[in-house]
């Protein structure tokens, strides 16, 4: 009372001083309910004496009447949820039944209990009793136990066996107490088993029956715990053993995350026991693994438990596959993001001057040494998923090493799935070309699949330098253009160059010359002439076209313009990187190209030279024109790499 009274106290303070407030605002929160319940609620205990247990579930601190006797005294008066009270009950002096009874209580929720001890025999007549829980003697077909309190003025025994009822004793006196163990039926009819308790001429029947009925069985055939890979997978097929009809049969599935696991159809098998239960996975785009647990259970028994486990796709992610060692011995760490584990091996090439010292968090450790004067050296580390899915080819990434004296070029751009373009400021020295000359730096880091082209620079339809074509290797190069002239269904004829013999190779620096003029296309690759044709050259190429994003309303023509790394399509970007692109109004000499000192540096001032986009920026979205016509290169966004060339 004196807490309900503080409280209104304080209640009736806060309207004063709030005034218009909200009464909601100056509520105290509902307390929760008060609840209590015991187990068992009841107990019976021989004449002999013994102990009674109750388990406690309460919301709160729980309390116990003092139902103060001679014959029982309980463990505790008060306790918590959860807790065990103990009753010791002495033996009955007695010849009638006691019933002692105690309540439970939390806050204003009770619970009753009961204890009764069953009566001393008498000691001037013939008597001979049995007390059992109520139809505790009908057991389901699993079996069980079932408990018999004697009462006898003498000693007693038991007549009556069974096969499947053990009696904890056949023979007893007064306040015994009697376990019959039951095994389980396995037939389809109740068992039944008639005893008699015997005691001069008294005597006490006392029947046991276990339920009959078919036991369901069930059980995984194989594997109970699978794992697959990240790919979508269907119908995934579980054989089963069990007497369940198949289409009684249910799959609980749990998991954290939901809805990628889910269950098919289940068909019988070739024999009647045989069951198959399919299951359907969709992919794992995650960057982690997914398990389920799937329990199989029929509608009136037999159980088991299938584990299933989805790893994700492979990923072991390094910023940068490339790395220019000082020439100063040093550590050095690389951050990788991994979800599978990995061995790392280093190459021959890195003998005793390059050392792996292991893999902690979520960083590669390296250490490297001095570097001689007037050498230089490079190994690889070789990084190779441990434990891939079933049937799946391990992950490997490949980390490139080189230590020399810093080159002419330490900077390169990355143009994977990116693109850049010139907005033309001053288009005069690119305009109706009759003489030109491209050059580009090269360094393709990924394969692509043949039929995907990548693109270096130019035109669509127009002049264009690329990788790749349908029937051609994905490194090898193609130089298309306009001819100038039409078919016999007037469409444009396109002249193409291309052979076996111009290619380039991944991970490696190209250097890469097209030369155009006097009716001539050639082909140089690191200073030599791989291919020419005379054939549908046209006069002159314009790449001064005004720059647009090549977009059209549908029924209207697009005009192409010139790009770097992209043509036609977001799929043709150029996968690696790129640096020294330039364009000449002339045809530069097979001498000058086989000079390779130029082909890292030219003089921006040199003769013929109109763009000079050297891709050494480091930072930012724009590529810097070196010449006084300033046509710099815009992006989408760039990236960019430390290199060391040459």
């Amino acid at each position: 009372m004196k807490k309900f009274a503080k409280w209104f106290l304080f209640a009736a303070t806060a309207l004063v001083v709030c005034g218009a407030c909200d009464d909601k605002d100056n509520e105290e929160p509902a307390p929760a309910p008060d609840k209590i319940s015991i187990t068992p609620k009841t107990a019976n205990v021989s004449s002999k004496g013994g102990e009674a247990s109750v388990m406690v579930s309460s919301s709160g601190q729980w309390t116990l009447s003092d139902n103060t006797n001679d014959y029982v005294t309980p463990s505790a008066l008060k306790g918590k949820d959860g807790d065990i009270v103990k009753f010791t009950v002495k033996p009955n002096d007695k010849e009638e039944d006691q019933t002692f009874s105690y309540t439970f209580t939390c806050g204003k929720e009770t619970a009753s209990y009961a204890i009764t001890l069953k009566k001393r025999a008498s000691q001037t007549e013939e008597q001979l009793e049995i007390t059992f829980v109520p139809e505790s003697n009908i057991l389901p077909r699993e079996g069980g136990n079932v408990s018999v309190l004697v009462t006898s003025s003498d000693e007693w025994t038991l007549e009556g066996s069974h096969t499947f009822v053990h009696p904890s004793a056949t023979s007893g006196s007064d306040g015994a107490e009697v376990t019959f163990a039951v095994d389980p039926n396995e037939t389809e009819e109740d068992k039944v088993a008639d005893y008699v308790f015997k005691m001069g001429s008294k005597n006490v029947p006392f029947q046991i029956t276990v339920k009959g009925g078919v036991i369901y069985t069930l059980e995984i055939v194989g594997e109970k715990e699978l794992k697959f890979a990240y790919t979508k997978q269907e119908k995934i097929a579980v054989t089963l053993n069990t007497n369940v009809p198949y289409r009684d049969l249910a799959a609980e599935i749990t998991s954290t995350e939901e809805g990628w696991l889910t269950k098919g159809v289940t068909v019988q098998g070739a024999t009647e026991t045989e069951v198959i239960m399919y299951f359907d996975l969709t992919q794992n785009d995650g960057f982690d693994s997914r398990e389920a647990s799937v329990k199989i259970t029929g509608p009136k028994g037999g159980e088991d438990i299938l584990k299933i486990k989805q790893m994700p796709q492979s990923q072991i992610s390094v910023e940068e596959l490339s790395y220019y060692l000082e020439t100063t011995g040093a550590a050095l760490e690389i951050p990788v993001k991994a979800n599978v584990a990995f061995d790392v091996k280093l190459s021959e090439s890195a003998g005793t001057w390059f050392a792996y010292n292991g893999f902690t968090d979520g960083k590669l450790k390296f250490t490297y040494q001095d570097l001689p004067e007037g050498t230089i050296r490079s190994c690889t580390a070789t990084l190779t998923e441990k434990d891939p899915a079933a049937g799946a080819q391990p992950l490997t990434v490949v980390l490139m090493f080189s230590q020399k004296p810093k080159g002419m070029i330490t900077t390169a751009v990355n143009m994977t799935g990116t693109r850049a373009w010139p907005a033309w400021n001053d288009p005069t020295p690119v305009t109706n070309m009759t003489a030109f000359t491209l050059e580009a730096l090269v360094n393709p880091a990924a394969k692509k699949n043949n039929s995907i082209l990548s693109t270096i620079m130019g035109i669509e339809g127009k002049f264009l330098v690329r990788l790749g074509d349908d029937y051609l290797s994905w490194n090898q190069i193609q130089v298309v253009w306009d001819s100038g002239s039409y078919n016999y269904y007037g469409r444009p004829v396109e002249g193409k160059l291309s052979n076996i013999n111009m290619t380039v190779n991944a991970n490696e620096w190209s250097h890469i010359a097209v030369t155009f003029g006097e009716g001539t296309v050639k082909v140089f690759i690191n200073g030599e002439e791989k291919g020419s044709t005379t054939t549908d050259v046209p006069a002159s190429v314009n790449f001064g076209i005004t720059h647009n994003d090549e977009q059209a309303p549908q029924g209207q023509q697009i005009t192409r313009c010139f790009w770097v790394g992209y043509s036609y399509e977001h799929a043709r970007y150029f996968p690696g990187m790129m640096s020294e692109l330039r364009i000449w109004n002339r045809v530069l000499t097979a001498d000058e190209l086989a000079n390779a000192t130029r082909r890292y540096g030219v003089d921006p001032k040199s003769e013929g030279l109109v763009t000079y986009w050297k891709c050494d920026e480091g930072q930012g979205d724009v590529i810097k024109d070196h010449t006084s016509y300033r046509n710099d290169l815009a992006s989408d966004g760039l990236k960019w790499e430390p290199v060391s060339l040459p």
